[in-house]
């Protein structure tokens, strides 16, 4: 494990990871790059502004990039306080762009936390609640389970709801109906139905035949 400690002391450090072999430096010096990465490790960085304020800021991206993609970096975990950065800093956009987890620490309660994982395309965002274990002195993390609201699903329209008049007919309506009977339905029953045309005084009649020039 290797820790650059710019702003915790070390025995901190020491005392949290002290069933691994710690190596520790108090800056991030370029011209030992090869030390701190000749075999597998994890790298923490506490923390990357002042890493930042050291080295400036292209340098240090530099640097975290190179650590990133290193083959004997098996893990690389580094702090950024927020709060730190200036109003025009791009350092947390890179971060978040090259980062696979982001641990975040909620403004209003510090045993609150939000993690970011990108699988893949996916980006998987999960808000969880620190615990510490006083008897194991280990610090837990458990998700926040959301209780989803189920709406209510909307009650469907009625014809009758939607008309300002009255739709249905009801049984007695029903029979009045059918005892009505039309003046046309007797002809018909009686097999005296005719078809009666009355010309219009309009229509164009022509006398002669239309199709009188085929040869038929």
């Amino acid at each position: 494990m290797n820790i650059f400690s710019y702003e915790h002391s070390i025995s901190l450090w020491e005392n949290i990871f002290r069933e691994k072999i710690v190596r520790s430096y108090n800056k991030f010096d370029p011209e030992m790059f090869t030390e701190y990465t000749d075999q597998q490790c994890c790298i923490l960085i506490d923390s990357i502004n002042q890493m930042a304020l050291n080295l400036g800021w292209y340098k240090c991206l530099k640097y975290i990039k190179m650590l990133k993609n290193n083959q004997n970096v098996k893990k690389l975990i580094v702090v950024l306080h927020k709060d730190c950065l200036q109003y025009s800093s791009k350092l947390q956009k890179h971060l978040n762009h090259i980062a696979n987890a982001i641990v975040s620490f909620n403004d209003n309660d510090s045993c609150k936390i939000t993690v970011q994982l990108k699988l893949g395309n996916k980006l998987i965002k999960t808000e969880e609640i620190l615990c510490f274990d006083q008897l194991t002195s280990v610090l837990k993390s458990e998700k926040v389970i959301k209780e989803i609201a189920k709406e209510e699903e909307p009650v469907k329209p009625t014809p009758d709801s939607l008309s300002t008049f009255k739709i249905e007919v009801d049984q007695t309506q029903k029979l009045e109906k059918y005892k009505l009977k039309l003046p046309y339905m007797s002809k018909i029953n009686e097999g005296q139905s005719k078809v009666y045309y009355e010309p219009d005084a309009v229509d164009d009649w022509d006398d002669e035949d239309p199709d009188d020039d085929l040869d038929i």
